[in-house]
């Protein structure tokens, strides 16, 4: 006995397992709840696989991460991360992995009392970006290429007038 295939019925699941498949394919990303350390895995992953041993904290040379509320997260508020990922070296939990994306969820703000917009030349946070993320023009507010941009804050803490905050963008 043959069977009939009713054309109409199979455009009806066609249609809808388009949208299915898609969904697969791409990858969910959970927004950051702190600024992490370099490398760190989807935030998902990285609150279940951290366990705040503190070992990257101890094997940060400059210090900029610190254990809070049993995860690691990263604090820019007094130095810069030089990227050494030796926090990912010590990292046991996986938390903090190599095949991820350097960049730390951070960037810099610059604000209205910069040396440069009030005309006093100033190009201090340029020069010292090792990503070549900030330009500055004449009489202007530097800008940022956020494409470039590590979130590194060595253009933070280089800046003598302090006018330069890291802010969190999840």
């Amino acid at each position: 006995m043959s069977e009939i295939v009713d054309p109409q019925r199979r455009g009806f699941l066609t249609r809808f397992s388009k949208p299915v498949s898609a969904i697969r394919q791409a990858p969910e990303v959970t927004p950051r709840e702190q600024p992490r350390p370099p490398c760190a895995v989807d935030e998902a992953l990285f609150t279940r696989l951290c366990d705040g041993c503190g070992l990257c904290q101890s094997a940060c040379p400059n210090g900029v991460i610190e254990i809070q509320d049993g995860l690691a997260k990263i604090n820019l508020d007094y130095n810069e991360c030089s990227l050494c990922k030796q926090c990912v070296v010590a990292c046991n939990a996986d938390a903090l992995h190599d095949s991820i994306n350097i960049a730390i969820d951070l960037q810099p703000t610059f604000s209205q009392a910069c040396n440069n917009y009030l005309q006093i030349e100033c190009n201090q946070c340029q020069q010292l970006c090792p990503q070549a993320a900030i330009l500055v023009e004449e009489d202007e507010l530097p800008s940022l290429d956020k494409a470039k941009c590590t979130g590194c804050g060595q253009c933070c803490s280089h800046c003598y007038i302090g006018v330069i905050t890291m802010q969190f963008v999840p």
